[in-house]
């Protein structure tokens, strides 16, 4: 019997070393790459274990720059959609006007064709000139601000007719349709224009101005600037306009306008006989204008 014990305490004994081991070993199996042979034996190989944790703590590459095929494909955005109009299957850019930039420059050169109505003489018959210099804000797409300084030339003239050869031989004189009246303005013409597209613009304004040179004669032609008959005109006019301009190219405008007085120049020539309750100017206007933005000093610079 006792025989018997003292096997039993050794084996339990054994058992308990080994135990023992294992449990300190436990840790290290854990961290270690396990191996199953083809003949059945287990290995375990703690390197490759340190190995493939240094793997994973390496951080990832940084992603490529090159774009993926299907960020390609995802649809296009709102404003990106609006930067491009198909047209027969070609994609056509809309312009940006920003890209010109949001001010621009006018210079523009033009011919007045004038009238007084209140003055008894009608007709578009007193041709003068038109020229001035401006700024244009485009503050959207569609719309713009302008203001200009011109110098016009405005005023009346008696149509010319032919008087009749007994008239001449019983007056003596073949004088009697030289009437003229010359009314020299410094013009502020301050406007709102509606774009439509890139080949119209359409313009409502009104204008500011004042009087820098006057004269008049009369009908047999006397000069009579210092002693007109209804008064002398007066220093300053208000009037409206609107306008009518085409694009012809991006720098280029061929425009039309026509611009009455708000307030009248003085009385009325003939009272009773005129519609006009005093005398106001009434003008048409052609015009040539040249747009100077951004894109006029590219060109001169790729020259």
């Amino acid at each position: 019997m006792s025989f018997k014990n003292e096997n039993i305490c050794l084996k339990f004994k054994i058992m308990k070393k080994k135990l023992t081991l294992l449990i300190f070993l436990f840790p290290l199996l854990l961290m270690a790459q396990t191996t199953i042979k083809k003949d059945g034996t287990i290995t375990f190989d703690f390197g490759k274990k340190n190995k493939q944790q240094q793997q994973d703590s390496t951080p990832p590459p940084p992603p490529s720059l090159q774009p993926d095929d299907e960020d390609e494909d995802q649809p296009k955005s709102k404003k990106e959609r609006k930067q491009a109009r198909v047209n027969g299957g070609e994609q056509e850019e809309i312009p940006d006007f920003k890209k010109d930039g949001i001010f621009k420059a006018i210079l523009h050169a033009g011919i007045n064709g004038a009238q007084i109505d209140g003055d008894g003489y009608a007709g578009y018959n007193h041709i003068g000139a038109d020229v001035g210099i401006g700024a244009m804000i485009r503050f959207h797409k569609y719309f713009s601000a302008t203001m200009e300084i011109n110098y016009s030339m405005k005023g009346a003239k008696q149509k010319l007719v032919q008087q009749d050869q007994r008239v001449i031989d019983s007056t003596g004189n073949s004088s009697l349709f030289q009437y003229r009246a010359n009314l020299d303005y410094i013009e502020v013409p301050i406007s709102l224009n509606v774009q439509d597209k890139k080949y119209v613009m359409f313009s409502l304004g009104l204008s500011m101005a004042a009087l820098v040179r006057y004269k008049e004669r009369t009908e047999a032609g006397q000069d009579d600037t210092n002693n007109p008959p209804n008064g002398q005109p007066k220093s300053f006019d208000f009037c409206a306009f609107g306008a009518l301009n085409f694009i012809i190219h991006k720098n280029y405008m061929l425009g039309i306008k026509f611009s009455y007085s708000l307030i009248s120049l003085r009385g009325v020539q003939y009272p009773g006989l005129s519609r006009a309750s005093g005398e106001f100017n009434n003008v048409l206007n052609f015009h040539f204008a040249y747009i100077i933005d951004k894109s006029t000093f590219k060109k001169k610079a790729n020259r």
